[in-house]
């Protein structure tokens, strides 16, 4: 990429700008708040669904895994949150609230930026760092992009001098970003060494279902957190026993007996739903971006200003990466056995699956904890029983689909791993309440509006 930024920054050597004198005059809850610049409260959005489109055509070229892309996503936001919070009057930094996020370098509260240009200049940054150790064809389009957004603010009539002091100090936020990144854990697991248990004697213990499958990320549980405490926070274990070969009596038998025959009975209705969020890495932005691409529809049907546009994509993706942390925290606690084994094992010997059984544990389902925790932020900073139309795949040639709502959609992306015969009940129910445990926490605990900090105040005295 045209930077390729140190991801050790001596942050001591950092001037970090005065971050007081919210103007009260105008009414602005935000001690950050910088009343010398046009507030991001009166920005429009838009230019950042540019961002995120070519940020999901980067994961699904580089077919990023669902952890990774969950953990990638959530920097930019969090990024993109912290580079206009000088302009959003009644927003709160979090900066002291997530998990070892300090000393934050801030704007000089008396000179003048453009949020716009700030929030460019750390979303561009903090991805050239994330994906660093990519080789790819799509660098020159990232730079492209970034080189129009700033262009076109100087079409706008943002001066030179403006224009740079903004890059700067995007510059600076991005670096202190991705050092805060550099100690979450990702590095070190990368060396560490995983040896699947054996299931001699432990009948219900995962096995590879496909011959040369390697564990995926058994350590993600181990990582730092954004918000929740660790991954054992919303833990669960409601997960049925099972016995081995002969064992058709037990409740995880009749589960599988229940896969096997919904993909006997398979509709076309639900092949397309099993196709629908499957959201493949090599041809999707994953999981957690089929999440972030809805937001970004309500981001543009809406025209949703910089700052509460801001907020959603940081509490949406940061909650995904949580409820990732967590969900792998128990697949690699409880490593539980997969439908095709059980399958083949007590009903049909050759038995597949409609869709390619992942290489890790089923229980809990990653599809139903991403799709807990991103319904439960979207529904409760959008609204609740919304109907929307979700056309995320059109480009890879799926029909847009009608949900009731953010819940609904989520109950629907649940389900789908049972139509494509690779998640249990148990895997699909108790993931979903994984992700809802961690969105709600996000929702009651953490503060970034003024009114809503007041209401989940207010509900915790009662």
């Amino acid at each position: 990429m045209k930077f390729k930024h140190l991801l050790v920054v001596m942050l001591a050597g950092v001037a970090v700008f005065s971050s007081s004198c919210g103007d009260k005059s105008k009414g602005g809850a935000n001690p950050l708040y910088n009343s010398a610049s046009k507030p991001s409260s009166e920005e429009s959005a838009q230019f950042l669904l540019e961002w995120w489109d070519a940020m999901f055509q980067y994961v699904g070229t580089e077919r990023l895994s669902p952890p990774d892309a969950a953990r990638m996503y959530a920097y930019i936001a969090i990024g993109l949150y912290e580079a206009q919070i000088g302009g959003a009057p009644n927003h709160y930094t979090l900066e002291g609230q997530l998990n070892g996020l300090e000393n934050l370098p801030r704007p000089d509260a008396g000179k003048v930026y453009d949020w716009q240009t700030c929030v460019t200049e750390t979303m561009y940054l903090v991805q050239d760092g994330m994906l660093a150790r990519y080789f790819t064809a799509g660098v020159g389009t990232l730079n492209d992009l970034h080189d129009s957004q700033i262009e076109r603010r100087k079409e706008a009539g943002v001066t030179d001098e403006v224009l740079q002091r903004s890059m700067d100090y995007g510059e600076e936020l991005a670096n202190a970003i991705l050092e805060w990144s550099e100690a979450d854990g990702y590095v070190e697991t990368r060396y560490k060494q995983y040896k699947t248990p054996s299931r001699e004697g432990h009948p219900a213990l995962w096995e590879p279902t496909d011959f040369n499958q390697v564990a995926l990320e058994p350590f993600w549980g181990d990582h730092r957190p954004f918000f929740v405490k660790d991954g054992a926070q919303c833990d669960i274990d409601k997960a049925p026993a099972y016995n081995g070969i002969g064992d058709t009596t037990g409740e995880l038998y009749k589960q599988a007996y229940k896969v096997w025959e919904v993909d006997r009975t398979l509709t076309e209705e639900q092949r397309t739903i099993a196709q629908y969020w499957a959201d493949d890495p090599s041809e999707t932005s994953t999981p957690p971006g089929h999440w972030m691409e809805i937001l970004g529809n309500f981001v543009k049907s809406e025209d949703m200003k910089l700052d509460r546009a801001a907020e959603l994509y940081a509490l949406t993706a940061a909650a995904m990466n949580d409820a990732c942390i967590t969900v792998w925290h128990t697949k690699y606690r409880v490593n539980l056995v997969r439908p095709k084994t059980v399958i083949r094992e007590n009903i049909e010997p050759t038995w597949e699956p409609y869709v390619e059984t992942p290489p890790f544990a089923g229980y809990t389902s990653g599809h139903s904890g991403f799709s807990g925790a991103a319904a439960t932020i979207m529904t409760g900073l959008i609204g609740d029983n919304l109907a929307f139309v979700d056309s995320s795949h059109v480009n890879i040639g799926l029909l847009p689909r009608e949900f009731k709502s953010f819940q609904a959609a989520a109950d629907e992306a649940a389900y789908s791993r049972m139509y494509g015969g690779i998640h249990f009940d148990c895997d699909i129910l108790d993931g979903v309440e994984q992700g809802r445990c961690v969105g709600d926490y996000y929702l009651k605990n953490l503060k970034t509006h003024a009114d809503r900090s007041k209401e989940s105040a207010t509900k915790k005295e009662k």
